[in-house]
């Protein structure tokens, strides 16, 4: 995990990542930023092993507002914050894309 981040990203990042390991054993699981997102826009659901509760879904809120953005993979930079607008922007598409 890059250390780049600022404390409110890096805490945003962390609990991600721990939810990713609750439901499959992997830090960062493919997709986890647009499940846990989807998650937060539609309510508690099974993400794996893991239930994603109201208070999962109340501490994912409390943790962007406070970065003031989301959590995503990069490739090359590994965890960075998107702005909540570009974040938003991101999800659409591949909230789009996965009604194909």
């Amino acid at each position: 995990m890059q250390r780049t981040l600022e404390p409110e990203a890096q805490e945003l990042a962390e609990y991600m990542s721990e939810l990713s390991e609750q439901a499959y054993y992997a830090g960062w699981m493919r997709d986890l930023e647009f499940e846990l997102w989807d998650a937060v826009v539609n309510g508690p659901r099974e993400y794996g092993r893991l239930l994603i509760t109201e208070e999962h879904i109340g501490e994912l809120r409390r943790l962007s507002e406070a970065a003031r953005g989301w959590i995503v993979f990069d490739d090359k930079h590994e965890e960075i914050l998107l702005p909540i607008k570009k974040w938003m922007e991101r999800f659409e598409t591949w909230r789009r894309g996965q009604k194909r």
